[in-house]
């Protein structure tokens, strides 16, 4: 049988993959994130499936929360980002600017679901839940608005009029006797009016202390609610990066402080990529890592059963036996240097399931178009196997891919890492020290005040395993990738990434020497 006939591996994106279910590997952090009742971030690179351990949590709750817990997924591909800014606390901290807007909109989903789920099984809502509820459908309409039209006008219109302090009565009629008449007030109206943000981040704040005080009072009557975030980076470019840093930090600030205050009842899961959480402007940033994030990382062995699963739904499905060893479904058990097919493709990604699987996509099209556009008379020859040669062939458009997802990666936080990409590739070979770097550096003109910047920028590199380096007399380079507790270590010579070498068209170190 043609093994292009039905061999796969899926797709790429997880928000774009309909079938992800269906192969979907957990390697265990979903587990560990819902046990512990401290956890709330959940934080990997760019490619190493946030989005799909999100998916699978909304998808398959049943396997990690009781028939009793809700669940919240929220999403962030429409949300307009930009009603944090009108809710800025300014007399705070960076860290904790945006903590009330957050705290907010996480109480209010909570609340909505809450009464949603006592009138779906018929139950009695608690009276302090009861007249949260009634407020926010007074404030809102009716039903209590989703996180989409908490950003609506109807918010703006909070800052019309001074919403009361702290306490009100609600047997007695306060809440009737609030009165939103005062015509429609845009976004622009209170971004430029210094006196409605003040009015509308005091309502806010007063609103929070009564939703609170009713939270609070039936924690014991509440199921547990996961409320989860996922694509909090949407806005993470360029022109949006000084606000949506702010932003994101409050979101995470507002985890922190609704985890520790509503004792498991309340757990909101924030799915972030690492590399915007290092740049976040955050008190005990380190100690929020330690204590309260789960690392979505991946190893030889976890990302081999993820491979695997995909392979085998596909398999099945075209009625062929499961495949227990991926080496076995290449033509030739060995490769260059004697490298098996397998840890040749690893060697080529940064331990991440978004890299493997687009180097396994494009070694299977690119046998496709080979075999498609080869003469008719060849078309007999029908491969049984995949072809290790195939490899090499899909491995240049492979590496222009994983350098533009590296760029991407870092460009918004960090944007010379384009100059630091030229820099290698101008260096010409595989392998540098740090004077090849400071001398291709500043024949770009990038500025460079002493060796101590050029330190900075190796560090950078390593930790994000774009090179490597060698500890003592061992023949093994180590990248981060591979190595993830390895810290960096001053070193003579240094090395691109396997992944990196094809589209920087760099030489092996050999050759330098030759020439």
């Amino acid at each position: 049988m043609n093994i292009l006939d039905w061999i796969q591996v899926g797709k790429v994106s997880a928000e774009r993959d309909d079938l992800l279910e269906n192969y979907f590997f957990d390697n265990g952090l979903l587990k560990t994130v819902i046990d512990s009742p401290s956890s709330f971030l959940v934080l990997g690179r760019k490619g190493a499936g946030k989005t799909a351990v999100f998916r699978y949590l909304c998808d398959k709750r049943q396997n990690f929360i009781s028939n009793d817990d809700l669940l919240i997924p929220l999403s962030f591909d429409d949300y307009n980002w930009n009603i944090h800014t009108l809710l800025v606390d300014v007399y705070r901290a960076e860290s904790l600017a945006y903590k009330q807007s957050w705290r907010f909109v996480i109480l209010t989903e909570c609340l909505r679901a809450f009464n949603d789920y006592c009138n779906k099984n018929k139950r009695k809502l608690p009276a302090q839940i009861n007249n949260s509820v009634k407020l926010l459908e007074k404030l809102f309409d009716s039903p209590i608005p989703t996180i989409s039209q908490l950003v609506s006008e109807k918010l703006l219109s909070l800052s019309n009029f001074k919403f009361p302090k702290g306490n009100l009565d609600f047997d007695n009629g306060d809440i009737d006797n609030i009165n939103l008449d005062g015509g429609n007030i845009t976004f622009e109206q209170v971004h430029q009016d210094k006196v409605l943000q003040r009015h509308l981040s005091e309502n806010i704040h007063n609103i929070l202390l009564i939703l609170e005080r009713s939270v609070l009072s039936s924690l014991s009557e509440l199921p547990r609610i996961f409320i989860c975030f996922d694509r909090v980076d949407e806005s993470w470019d360029r022109v949006s990066f000084n606000s949506s840093k702010l932003v994101i930090a409050g979101l995470v600030s507002a985890g922190d402080s609704i985890t520790g205050k509503y004792r498991g009842r309340i757990r909101p899961i924030i799915f972030l990529r690492e590399d915007i959480f290092d740049v976040l402007s955050l008190n005990d940033a380190n100690k929020l890592r330690e204590d309260c994030g789960a690392l979505l990382s991946w190893n030889r062995s976890t990302l081999t059963s993820m491979l695997l699963h995909r392979i085998n739904f596909f398999a099945n499905q075209s009625g062929i036996e499961q495949i227990d060893n991926i080496d076995t479904l290449f033509d030739k058990a060995e490769m260059r240097q004697r490298t098996k097919p397998l840890n040749y493709l690893l060697k080529r990604t940064m331990m991440r399931p978004r890299d493997l699987i687009s180097l396994f996509a494009r070694l299977i099209q690119t046998m496709k178009e080979e075999y498609e556009n080869s003469f008719l008379e060849q078309l007999d020859n029908v491969p049984g196997k995949l072809s290790s040669s195939a490899i090499y062939s899909a491995e240049p458009g492979y590496s222009e891919w994983l350098v533009k997802e590296v760029i991407d990666e870092w460009n918004v936080q960090k944007p010379e890492i384009e100059y630091l990409f030229n820099a290698l590739r101008n260096n010409s070979t595989t392998n540098f020290n740090r004077i090849d770097l400071a001398n291709e550096l500043q024949k770009l003109e990038f500025n460079i005040y002493h060796l101590g910047d050029i330190d900075k920028y190796l560090k950078f590199l390593f930790d994000n395993s774009i090179i490597g380096f060698k500890l003592g007399d061992s023949t093994e380079w180590k990248f981060k990738c591979s190595y993830p507790s390895q810290g960096f270590l001053h070193s003579e010579e240094y090395r691109v990434h396997e992944g990196l070498v094809r589209a920087l068209n760099l030489r092996e170190n050999r050759d330098r020497e030759r020439s």
